[in-house]
C-alpha cells in the first residue's frame, strides 16, 4: 500500500511543474497561486463540513498547523516564484532544494546508515544530470540564492513541523490554505496583477487545485505522518526525472543520455534509501 502511495505522489507532484508552465501564460505568479490556495481551502472546508472532521482544540495545534502551512503553502512558493525573477536557473534552483532530504536527516539527527547516506549522494548527483540543461551560474544574484535558500528554509522545516500535527484531514490542510490564501491576498495588493481567464488557464487551475494542492498534498502528509522523514523528502529526487519523461509524453522534447543516467542513479538511489535497515 505504502509503495502504491509513494509512486502515485511522485507521479501526481511531478505533473505540477507542466500544469504551472501552462496556467502561468495566462496570469502573474502570485494571482495564480492565490486562486490555486482559494479553491482548495474552499474544496478543503467542505470536506470538513459534510465529514464532520473535528478541528483543532488548543493553541498549540494552532500554533503548528498555521506555522506549517505558511512554510509549506506559502512561503516555499513565494520564495521559489522569487528566486526565478531574480534570475536562478530552474536547475540551479532544482539542486539547492535537492539539498532538503539531507538538511532534515541532519536537523533531527534520525537513524540512518552508510548505505542511505550514499543513496542521498547518488540521488543528489542523479538530480544534478537530470537538470544539467538549466544549470546556468553566470547570471545569478545574491538576491535569487537567498531566495532559493529561503525556499529551501521553508519547505524543510514545514515538513518537520507537519510530522508533529496530529489532527487528522482534510482539516489540517484547509487550515493551512486558508492562511496561505489570506497571505497571498494581501501581497497581492502590493504587485501588479494579470489574468486572462483563457480554457488553458481553467484547466491548469483545476489541474493544480485538485490533483496537486488536495491530492498529492494530502498523499505527501499521509507519508510524512506514517514515515523516516528522510526517506520522504528523498522522493522529491523522483521528480524532475517523471517531469521529463511527462515533457516528453505530452510536448514530444526528447529526453538526453545524460538525463537518462540521472533518472537511474535516483532510482538507485532511492533504493539504498528506503531499504529496510533502519525502521
Amino acid at each position: 500500500m505504502i509503495e502504491f502511495v509513494r509512486l502515485a505522489f511522485i507521479i501526481m507532484w511531478s505533473s505540477g511543474a507542466i500544469f504551472v508552465e501552462l496556467g502561468l501564460r495566462d496570469a502573474d505568479p502570485f494571482t495564480f497561486l492565490f486562486l490555486r490556495l482559494l479553491f482548495a481551502a474552499i474544496i478543503l472546508w467542505t470536506a470538513v463540513f459534510f465529514l464532520k472532521t473535528a478541528l483543532p482544540t488548543n493553541i498549540k495545534e494552532w500554533r503548528y498547523i498555521l506555522l506549517t502551512g505558511l512554510c509549506v503553502q506559502t512561503g516555499y512558493q513565494i520564495f521559489y516564484y522569487l528566486a526565478i525573477y531574480h534570475e536562478v536557473s530552474p536547475g540551479v534552483l532544482t539542486i539547492i532544494l535537492g539539498a532538503q532530504p539531507i538538511i532534515t536527516t541532519i536537523a533531527l539527527k534520525e537513524k540512518s546508515n552508510t548505505v542511505q547516506w550514499f543513496g542521498l549522494l547518488f540521488g543528489m548527483v542523479g538530480l544534478i544530470l537530470v537538470v544539467a540543461d538549466n544549470i546556468i551560474i553566470a547570471s545569478v544574484t545574491l538576491i535569487g540564492i537567498l531566495n532559493a535558500i529561503l525556499s529551501l528554509l521553508c519547505i524543510t522545516v514545514g515538513t518537520i513541523l507537519q510530522k508533529k500535527i496530529k489532527i487528522i484531514q482534510p482539516a489540517n490542510m484547509a487550515i493551512q490554505y486558508s492562511s496561505g490564501a489570506l497571505v497571498l491576498f494581501l501581497l497581492l495588493l502590493f504587485f501588479e496583477q494579470s489574468l486572462e481567464w483563457t480554457m488553458m488557464f481553467s484547466v491548469s487551475l483545476a489541474w493544480m487545485t485538485i490533483v496537486i494542492s488536495v491530492g498529492a498534498t494530502f498523499l505527501l502528509y499521509y507519508l510524512i505522518e506514517k514515515g523516516h522523514l528522510m526517506k520522504v523528502t528523498s522522493l522529491f529526487y523522483a521528480v524532475p526525472p517523471v517531469t521529463a519523461m511527462l515533457d516528453f509524453l505530452i510536448f514530444g522534447n526528447m529526453i538526453k543520455l545524460f538525463t537518462i543516467i540521472g533518472m537511474i542513479l535516483i532510482v538507485i538511489g532511492l533504493i539504498l534509501i528506503n531499504r529496510q535497515t533502519v525502521i
